[in-house]
Formats: structure tokens, C-alpha cells, sequence
């Protein structure tokens, strides 16, 4: 029976183990697309932690008909040099390299609100719909193939050990490959082998630059899940005909840029989302071996799908980021130590927002040479105020210094707002960090104090050489004529003690908090409306574009009624009052859950100001913010503290 750890030969292409560090994009290229120094020691850190075969980023071959803003460039000998030193450093550990080679967006391209992409046809371009595509010319079509053949050689010749065909998502080749988007009436256009035609042009090239021997995979999205998009029963079709066609191995994917949360999943989804897809083929009888992907970072289930023969690889894209060790983890049965995903694609936030690729759980992701621990050489006591993500983290990596460290929490669960956060039967992902979090503070030598509320005389008393505060936030409360007259929940007070009295529930605010809270409740059973006061829900939040599409179709799926442009005005027995466009409406209400937002209580460290040596403040006690802002401030607290005196 097959192992994720044994070694496995896929074609010629031999690996320690089945364990994948898929491509994600990654920003931090050298000025002339070329690997960094940065990106270099982003994927060393992987191939330490165990993983026996590395995706670097999409690589474009050529930036003659579109920039590269997010993928490296591999069309010359300097960024072949570059990615030689990856290649090294990365085979020093035993792992292997697979240079993903892309002809470019295509219609996803995001150039600006001016300028037409090109793609395979005139269709749209997805960013902005006005502006339609410039269709490839033919000799334009040559010239990339014969650019990805040249690509393809400078990556064999710098140490990569396989060559994978960027196919699949929406962009550029698949853009060739699905009628949704080609239109063309050349020898690219039309039938299904005339699609295809790309396809075996760039395979020809690869053989003819790197020799038919050199392992080449493609990877392909099977089902779009968009109308008039490739469905599984075409994927199938499309896989049996590249069957014996030469690849080593299918790299198996789900969606497109209008359902992007199925191709780079969120909370929202169910682990293994994408496993139907191996099912299916294995069930058409297709050879060829299967790299499949998809929320596996759970390593039951990763073993699971490698054990009963579902997929040959297993790749792991947002668990390779939040722990570069999860294979190391896993070999040794330490699965409480890993770090797990959440969800949030911050990842993918930051990346689109010209901020630093960052994981709101892993700090050090990216940053892995920047942002190394040292051991303190000073002993000093270090009180932390809070046992919320923030000052867990913060707690943990002071004890990790060195530090005599301290935990006061004032109720008696640890997990602070992730408590309410992880409520939802959608976010289990969240209560699985919490549990990490739980189980790591019981592993180090913080000494942990619940129910212990944290007043300035207490503080002082202790005489802790440094006090970090991570206390959280306050719940706003609006005054509203009647409050006395229903049942009033907060709904973080909601998500936590999981229920709510009555069958009819207003949710008022139709923020993250709230959208969630309306779900929860909605999953309940019970009859749910959101108000809120802007034009349109989650119109505030800050969150990664396949995020807010998931959540969106949570919402549009339910039963939940919702008011926007509405102000909820009074409250009565039994109902509440709205005000839309002038016009009062009642709304049977048993219970108002209030989610309009929290602030922080500066109080304590006003009070302390002055008082103690080094005195800093994080998270949401600073203002209310996300999970990312609360965990790196507390590991950046921690790791600068001799400095922040």
C-alpha cells in the first residue's frame, strides 16, 4: 500500500517522498523577474522542512505581449543563474524542482483599465469587461512556443528536474483550450484537437529543447464550475485524450478567476474540495499518474488519499506557507504541532495590494532569513495581558527567546475572538488554530493564569520587566429606543455561546462579523434578516477578492432576507423598525444580534504609560483589526523587545 513517505517514481522523475509544495504566486522577483534572494530562501525553507518536490512560482517565458507582476521571467542566462542557486540550495535537502513555465494571463491579465489584453480571442477581458482582448496572431502563437522551448532549457540546464505546463485556471493556455473563450476559425480554433494543437506544440518543444526523457507535466482544470466553462465530463474527455501523450504526471485543479475560491480555497470550503476530480479519473481509467490538490493539509486525509491509490502526489499549497515543516511534522507524528491554515488569504491579499506576500498565522513566511529568532541575552520577566491570538503568539515566541514569561487571561478560554470566529460550522479551520495555539502555550514554559483580569495595581505588584498588552477590543453598543423590550446579543457574545432565543433573528450590521453570525444562525434554522445601513454587505471589509465570493454565495444560497440602504430606527416587543428610502417596515425579531463594529480601551495602557520599561501594545487593543495584524505584532513584540524599551 502506497505511503506519503517512500520514496516514488513518477516517469523519470524519482522523489523522496509523494509530499508537493504546490505553485502559489510570489511577488518578490528581482527587478528583472529573476529569483530573489528572498524567493530563494522561501523555498530552501520548504525543501528543509521535508518536501520532497518544490513548485517555484508561474515562470513566464516571455514578457514581449504582457508584463509579469506577480510570476518570475525565465527567458535569459542571468535569471537562469538565478534559478540555478534555487535548484542547489533546494537539492542540498533532498527535494526536487519543478519549474512551472506559463505563456502569460491572457484576458486575466490586469495591466490597467486602458490597455486590451491579449488572449487566444476578442472576448472580455475579466478585470475589465469593457475592454476586449486582442487575439494572437499565429506567427505571434510560434513565437511563444518557441520562447517556452528556450524557457525550458535554461530551466533543465540550471538543475530543474521537471518541466510543468501552466494550463489549467482561466489563463492564457486554457484560454486556447475552452470554446467558452476561444473563437478562433484557424488551425487553434474549434474542434477539440485543434484546441489542443498549443498543447502539443509546447510539449514538442520541451522534447525537442530538454529531450523526450525529461519529466514534463501538465496541469489542467478539469471542471470551471462557470457557464459555459469546461465541465468534468469535458475534463474527462480532455484527459483521456492527453493520456499517451507523453506527460509524466496531471496536475489535477478546480475554477477560474469567476469562482477563483475553488481554485485557491478559502475558509468556506470543505477540505479535499478538489478530490472528486482524481475520482473521476481513476474511475474513466486514466493512466497517467495524478497530482491533486486542494485543502489537504489535514494529514489523515493527505495519507488517506495517497494510501488508497486516489492520486500518486499530494500537493500542499497553503499549508506549505503557514508551516514549511508540515512534512517533517507529520513523518515524525507530531501533527499538534502544525501549523494549520485558516483560511483567510491574507496570502493573496497582501500579494494583490502591493504589500509583502505575508500569512496572517506565519510571520516568518517570506521574511525566513529577515526574520530569524535569536536568543536573548538579557533574562527579563515579560508579562503578557490577553490569551487571544496576539498575545499567544507573542507569549510564545518571548518564551522561545529565552524570556520568563507570564500569561494573564481574564475569562476562562484561550483563544480570544478566534473563540467567536471559529463558531461557525464553515470555519473549523479557525478552531483548529485555536487548538494549536492551546497546545503550544502547554508545551513552552509560559506560566498561564486564567481567569485573572489584569488592573494596573496587579501589574505593578508583579513588577514585570516588560508588559505586552493584547487585551482585545470592546463590542460597539448603539442606543436604540426600545433595547429593553427584546432580547439584546452581542454577536461575538452569539458566536460563542453558539444559540440565540426565539425563532425570528435581525442581525443588525452586514460586516464579516455579521454576514458570518446571519450564516451561523441561518444554519440553525431560524428565520434570519440583515440590516445594514450601506448600499451593499461587506462593503468595509478588507479581505482577499476569492474570499469575499465565497462568503457572497454562502449568502446568495440561504434563506437570510437582506436590507441594505436600511437604518434600524426602534425596537418594540417582538419586532424592530427599519427606515428604507423613507418608508418604516416591521420585522419580527425574537432576538437583535448587534454586529456594528468594536473599539479599543486604551485605559490600562494609558495608566501604565510611564510605569514600566518597556510597555507595548498589539492587536485589536491597538484598534480593531485582523488576525494577521494581532499574530505578527505579537511575534515582532516579542522578538524586538529588548529594542521597544
Amino acid at each position: 500500500m502506497p505511503t506519503l513517505f517512500e520514496k516514488v517514481k513518477i516517469g523519470n522523475l524519482e522523489l523522496k517522498n509523494r509530499v508537493v509544495m504546490a505553485p502559489m504566486g510570489f511577488a518578490h522577483t528581482d527587478n528583472d523577474g529573476a529569483y530573489s534572494d528572498r524567493q530563494i530562501e522561501y523555498y530552501v525553507e520548504r525543501a528543509r522542512g521535508g518536501f520532497g518536490l518544490i513548485y517555484p512560482t508561474a515562470t513566464m517565458v516571455t514578457t514581449e505581449f504582457e508584463p509579469a507582476p506577480m510570476p518570475n521571467v525565465l527567458e535569459n542566462y542571468i535569471q537562469g543563474t538565478r534559478l540555478s542557486i534555487l535548484c542547489e540550495k533546494v537539492h542540498h535537502y533532498g527535494a526536487k524542482v519543478c519549474s512551472q513555465l506559463s505563456l502569460g494571463l491572457g484576458r486575466v491579465s490586469f495591466i490597467d483599465p486602458f490597455t486590451a489584453p491579449k488572449s487566444a480571442s476578442a472576448v472580455p477581458s475579466f478585470f475589465f469587461p469593457d475592454l476586449i482582448c486582442t487575439p494572437y496572431t499565429v506567427e505571434e502563437i510560434k513565437f511563444l512556443v518557441d520562447k517556452f522551448g528556450y524557457a525550458s532549457l535554461l530551466a533543465k540546464n540550471a538543475g530543474a528536474d521537471a518541466i510543468e505546463i501552466h494550463a489549467y485556471g482561466g489563463y492564457l493556455i486554457d484560454q486556447f483550450l475552452t470554446p467558452l473563450w476561444n473563437k478562433r476559425t484557424d488551425e487553434y480554433g474549434g474542434s477539440l484537437e485543434n484546441r489542443l494543437r498549443i498543447v502539443y506544440e509546447l510539449r514538442d518543444a520541451v522534447w525537442k529543447n530538454c529531450g523526450k526523457d525529461f519529466p514534463l507535466i501538465i496541469k489542467l482544470t478539469l471542471d470551471h464550475q462557470i457557464e459555459g466553462g469546461r465541465t468534468l465530463a469535458e475534463g474527462i474527455e480532455l484527459v483521456k485524450t492527453l493520456d499517451d501523450a507523453g506527460f509524466t504526471a496531471f496536475h489535477l485543479d478546480l475554477g477560474t478567476y469567476e469562482c477563483w475560491y475553488n481554485a485557491v480555497t478559502t475558509v468556506y470550503q470543505e477540505e479535499g474540495n478538489q478530490l472528486y476530480l482524481a475520482e473521476a479519473c481513476k474511475q474513466a481509467g486514466i493512466k497517467t499518474p495524478l497530482l491533486v490538490q486542494g485543502k489537504l493539509g489535514n494529514p489523515v486525509l493527505a495519507e488517506k488519499v495517497v494510501s488508497s491509490g486516489l492520486a500518486e502526489l499530494v500537493g500542499l499549497g497553503h499549508p506549505a506557507l503557514t508551516d514549511p515543516h508540515w512534512p517533517a511534522k507529520v513523518r515524525q507524528g507530531h501533527y499538534e504541532d502544525i501549523v494549520p491554515c485558516i483560511g483567510c488569504n491574507e496570502c493573496i491579499y497582501t500579494n494583490l495590494t502591493n504589500q509583502r506576500f505575508a500569512c496572517a498565522v506565519n510571520p516568518r513566511m517570506g521574511m525566513e532569513r529577515d526574520y530569524n529568532l535569536s536568543p536573548t541575552n538579557k533574562k527579563l520577566s515579560v508579562l503578557v495581558v490577553g490569551g487571544g491570538p496576539g498575545g499567544i503568539t507573542a507569549a510564545l515566541t518571548a518564551a522561545e527567546r529565552g524570556f520568563d514569561v507570564e500569561l494573564w487571561e481574564k475569562s476562562a478560554r484561550l483563544g480570544g475572538a478566534l473563540i467567536a470566529a471559529a463558531a461557525p460550522k464553515f470555519k473549523e479551520a479557525v478552531g483548529k488554530y485555536v487548538e494549536y495555539l492551546k497546545i503550544q502555550l502547554h508545551k513552552s514554559s509560559v506560566n498561564v493564569r486564567m481567569n485573572k483580569t489584569a488592573t494596573v495595581e496587579e501589574i505593578l505588584k508583579k513588577k514585570p520587566d516588560a508588559v505586552i498588552l493584547a487585551a482585545g477590543a470592546n463590542p460597539i453598543i448603539p442606543n436604540i429606543p426600545g433595547m429593553e423590550k427584546i432580547k439584546i446579543m452581542e454577536a461575538t457574545d452569539m458566536l460563542t455561546k453558539g444559540d440565540c432565543p426565539g425563532e425570528n433573528v435581525v442581525v443588525l450590521g452586514g460586516g464579516l462579523v455579521g454576514c458570518e453570525a446571519a450564516l451561523h444562525l441561518d444554519y440553525m434554522g431560524k428565520n434570519v434578516t440583515i440590516v445594514e445601513q450601506l448600499n451593499e454587505l461587506l462593503l468595509t471589509v478588507k479581505h482577499a477578492t476569492n474570499n469575499d465570493l465565497a462568503i457572497k454565495k454562502l449568502l446568495s444560497d440561504s434563506n437570510i432576507k437582506v436590507m441594505t440602504n436600511t437604518l434600524l430606527s426602534s425596537i418594540d416587543t417582538g419586532k424592530v423598525v427599519v427606515s428604507q428610502n423613507g418608508q418604516n417596515t416591521e420585522i419580527p425579531s425574537d432576538t437583535l444580534v448587534i454586529a456594528v463594529g468594536y473599539q479599543s480601551d486604551k485605559s490600562l495602557e494609558e495608566a501604565l504609560d510611564g510605569k514600566i520599561d518597556i510597555l507595548v501594545t498589539i492587536g485589536d487593543n491597538v484598534k480593531p483589526a485582523k488576525v494577521i495584524d494581532a499574530v505578527h505584532q505579537g511575534f515582532h513584540a516579542a522578538r524586538l523587545l529588548e529594542e521597544l524599551g
